[in-house]
């Protein structure tokens, strides 16, 4: 299987489209007034250019290239000092802005090629890939243990190793391995099973998407566990019926969704299958009127747009030819595909919420932190960054927030008891369970 994985040096050209103007150094939102934020999570906590948003790490890139920076241990920790957000890219107009997270990347995939990255302490997660093939050093007997509950109430999940089934429920590593956020898949499947919706896990025989590894600079690591997913969805598809993916993860969303795509055999091996995000899935069952809530929950919320369902997955439209500005221009963002809106909607369907917006919400969204390595690489930092959010969502009056990532869940309630907030994340799902009835059918 040929992967199609940027070098730093096949990025040369668009890392010199890089004016240096310095517009990713800020979130801006063009009044009247005129608005701002902080965007960029490393800048915020360490203000020195090299940190501070893709004009630092695009010199760092040029600098690399030519031969006039070497590797040394600051520099390496400055390049994995980022979280990866892109929140620096959509402040960027210039005409490599869709490429800046891949030049980040690059620079790290460049730092393992010379075997001075990565960090230390990720080195760990390379090494859990390796033996366990998932980032949390978990046994995989481990990774079903979610499910007791579903066995012990007589309403075992179905094994689709097995068993035929339309849905995979593609669970994540973070879901299935990190303790706090077992609700997620929890919730998950008891809303499907609610819903009589015909579905399956992988259950010991899931392994990681590889976005971790990926995110990290380790393609090779990535690459092994994509293609084995990829064969395995095939194969689901082929024998046991499979024609839709559904994750509560952002971070397997996105790697699956577009990480996947630089395989030159992504389309023979996902035709006919469809991958959806968990909360998109349950919105279209209730727009077509399949999924009715009863009760209600009187709280006051306020919503985390993570970055992997958000940012990650805009789409850019060039000047191919040349015939609208110039050749390989920048000219617009399709926001199509980023989870904006659904989740806000299928939120304020439930009775009883009400939600009270951030100032940076959507695709100024202030990333929780953890993301790109950092929650391993630096989980102190990390959570100090997700204490920063969560302040901002105190600031709303709510008593809650809710996102719709594990990832995001795990590091935002970090950061809430690090300053002793009295302020919890949930996972949208995890409402959604509390107002929807058992139906006749499940």
């Amino acid at each position: 299987m040929e992967w199609n994985i940027p070098t730093l040096k096949e990025l040369e050209e668009k890392i010199w489209k890089c004016t240096a103007c310095g517009n990713c150094k800020s979130a801006y939102d063009y009044g009247p007034p005129p608005e701002f934020g902080e965007i960029c999570p490393p800048g915020v906590a360490f203000g020195f250019e090299g940190y501070l948003a893709s004009k630092g790490k695009i010199a760092f890139a040029r600098g690399i290239l030519s031969g006039e920076l070497e590797w040394d241990e600051e520099l390496v920790d400055a390049i994995y000092k980022c979280t990866v957000c892109a929140g620096c890219a959509n402040q960027c107009e210039l005409d490599h802005k869709p490429y800046i997270p891949e030049i980040i990347e690059a620079m790290r995939r460049k730092a393992v090629e010379d075997s001075v990255g990565p960090m230390p302490s990720q080195k760990k997660i390379v090494q859990s890939m390796k033996s366990y093939d998932n980032p949390y050093q978990g046994p995989r007997r481990v990774r079903t243990d979610w499910t007791r509950p579903f066995k012990k109430a007589k309403k075992p999940i179905k094994d689709i190793n097995k068993e035929p089934a339309p849905i995979l429920y593609f669970v994540g590593c973070t879901g299935a391995f990190n303790l706090p956020v077992r609700g997620v898949p929890v919730a998950t499947a008891s809303i499907f099973q609610k819903l009589g919706l015909d579905f399956g896990i992988l259950g010991q025989n899931e392994i990681c998407c590889g976005s971790t590894a990926m995110r990290i600079g380790e393609a090779d690591e990535f690459k092994r566990v994509a293609e084995a997913n990829l064969k395995t969805f095939r194969k689901l598809h082929e024998e046991k019926g499979v024609n839709t993916i559904v994750t509560s993860c952002a971070g397997c969303y996105r790697a699956i969704k577009k990480d996947y795509t630089l395989s030159s055999d992504y389309d023979k091996m996902m035709e006919g299958i469809t991958v959806i995000h968990t909360v998109e899935f349950l919105y279209n069952l209730y727009k077509e009127g399949k999924m009715n809530f009863s009760g209600g929950l009187p709280w006051k919320v306020t919503y985390h747009d993570p970055c992997h369902t958000g940012r990650h997955l805009n789409k850019y439209k060039f000047d191919v030819d040349g015939t609208i500005a110039w050749k390989d221009a920048y000219l617009e963002t399709d926001q199509s595909e980023c989870l904006y809106d659904i989740p806000r909607e299928l939120l304020k369907a439930i009775p009883g919420i009400e939600l009270i917006e951030m100032e940076r919400i959507k695709d100024n969204s202030y990333c929780c932190g953890g993301g790109g390595g950092v929650m391993t690489g630096y989980g102190d930092w990390a959570a100090k960054n997700a204490s920063l959010r969560i302040e901002e969502g105190m600031n709303t009056g709510a008593e809650y927030m809710i996102s719709i990532c594990p990832f995001c869940h795990y590091n935002l309630n970090e950061g809430s008891k690090r300053i002793g907030s009295s302020m919890k994340l949930y996972d949208l799902v995890e409402l959604i369970d509390q107002v929807l009835p058992e139906t006749e059918e499940a």
